[in-house]
């Protein structure tokens, strides 16, 4: 969502812009010229430049109508008529003049040596000077000796003779006016140029347009991102309160079964003992049943089931009082040979040795040492309850295996009890679940408790139980805090 947002908050590209200031550029380009245009055609023409268009005009006629057989005299006249100019002469390349709208001017020699020059030269040449003769129309003299009068002399195609050219100076200045109003091409370049302003005029709107889009589309997407944004939080939190939901319903029939087990064990744990007390006490009281040997066995019976169910009793305040108050233990620096004393007086029937190295005497402990004597104590129970023949406690100041379960965090400094026993092992598939309350693997008998309070009680005195266990044993490591030995003064370390 948030790349799609990106690119409709964009702008439009700036290639439209460039686009419509060339076109607009373009056009001004284009109306300026046609002004520019416009304003060249409507100043008059030189004379110099009117002199050589008309005679460079009406001396291609001339080739043309000498080259389609016409007279001389006839094209001279022709042409003075469609020029509409004073007089018009041929002359040869001696500068005589052969031919002429005026008679008398035929065998005069043109004396100008400017015209001369552009005769020899072959180039076009103009001079304003007064006539040394008079120029006559159908016998009249039009304009006498000393008259002043333009005489134009073009070079003829083909031949080295010459047109001569006569204007009249007054009437000059209406010759050189050039056609009045717009001319066609300034239309057109003006026409253009307005179509191409009016173009870029169209794509600034359009771009203009195109921004103000963009920006309502950019606003809406923002709009609909933060919807969306909001409804995947409310998707997270559905998602969350399922889970949790999920995980209370998974746990609610965990509870459920664990307590419908525990339900069941506990009835069966419970009667097996109390059936065995209770017929017990009634075979006591048939004394001519039992002769002596079978009562004080009847009666070891009794005590043993007696002592379970007082064990069993026993666990099940001591997880209550767990879970309503907690465990808090007053842990103190204690010696490691007064923490075994405690427990060889509690335990005095299990076999306690220490590590070939562990130097004992110099070794002291920050635990609570009755409730240390009876985590281990619980657990090498716990191991004969679950078919153990032997079990060792074994004092250590490493830990000689690498775990296959850890509860609690092991202290950086460390003594560990080693409880080993030679039973059938924990189940792989069930160590995970081992100190979990009303846990207990399916063949074998207790409260699924011994273990969990055992957790318990290493956690509230900052220490670890690690576990390593095979079909041939288990090893139990409880981790207990050393406190670093303290160096005498002077003494050197």
């Amino acid at each position: 969502m948030g790349e799609s947002t990106d690119t409709i908050s964009r702008t439009p590209s700036p290639t439209w812009t460039i686009a419509a200031a060339v076109v607009g550029v373009l056009g001004a380009i284009a109306m300026v010229a046609g002004v520019i245009y416009q304003l060249e055609r409507s100043q008059p023409v030189g004379e110099g430049e009117l002199f050589f268009q008309e005679a460079s005009t009406a001396a291609s006629q001339v080739d043309e109508m000498i080259a389609s057989s016409m007279t001389l005299d006839a094209t001279i006249r022709h042409l003075r008529n469609q020029m509409d100019v004073e007089a018009a002469a041929i002359v040869d390349q001696d500068a005589t003049i052969i031919a002429s709208t005026s008679d008398n001017l035929v065998g005069t020699t043109m004396n100008e040596g400017i015209l001369q020059y552009g005769l020899s030269d072959r180039k076009f040449a103009a001079v304003a000077t007064p006539l040394p003769t008079p120029i006559t129309i159908d016998g009249i003299e039009e304009w006498h000796e000393g008259d002043v009068l333009y005489r134009v002399i073009q070079p003829l195609e083909g031949s080295g003779s010459g047109l001569l050219l006569y204007y009249d100076i007054s009437g000059l200045l209406s010759r050189r006016a050039r056609e009045q109003g717009i001319r066609p091409q300034t239309l057109q370049m003006v026409g253009v140029g307005a179509v191409l302003i009016a173009i870029a005029g169209l794509l600034l709107l359009g771009r203009a347009r195109a921004i103000r889009h963009f920006r309502e589309m950019g606003l809406e997407a923002e709009f609909l991102r933060r919807r969306s944004d909001e409804l995947e939080e409310h998707n997270d939190s559905l998602r969350e309160a399922r889970a949790q939901a999920e995980r209370a319903l998974a746990l609610a029939e965990e509870t459920n079964r664990i307590r419908a087990e525990f339900v069941l064990m506990i009835n069966h744990e419970l009667r097996t003992p109390l059936t065995s007390v209770v017929t017990g006490t009634e075979l006591l009281r048939m004394n001519s049943i039992l002769d002596s040997k079978e009562r004080q066995d009847l009666l070891d019976e009794m005590v043993v089931d007696g002592h379970r169910l007082q064990e069993m009793i026993a666990q099940m305040l001591t997880v209550a009082r767990i879970e309503n108050r907690g465990l808090s233990y007053s842990l103190r620096e204690v010696p490691l040979v007064e923490v075994l004393a405690v427990i060889a007086e509690k335990h005095p029937s299990l076999p306690l040795r220490l590590d070939d190295e562990f130097m004992a005497p110099r070794v002291r402990l920050r635990t609570d040492p009755d409730t240390l004597a009876q985590l281990v104590s619980s657990l090498a129970d716990n191991a004969v309850t679950h078919g153990a023949a032997r079990v060792v406690i074994i004092c250590s100041e490493r830990l000689p295996f690498s775990p296959m379960l850890q509860v609690g965090e092991p202290p950086q400094d460390a003594t560990y009890f080693l409880i080993c026993d030679d039973g059938p092992g924990i189940d792989p598939g069930f160590l995970p679940r081992a100190f979990e309350k009303f846990e207990k693997h399916s063949r074998s008998s207790g409260t699924g408790l011994g273990l969990y309070v055992a957790k318990m009680m290493i956690q509230a005195m900052g220490g670890s139980i690690a576990v390593s266990t095979s079909p041939h044993g288990t090893i139990m490591a409880v981790a207990v805090a050393t406190v670093p030995a303290q160096v005498p003064a002077g003494v050197a370390v």
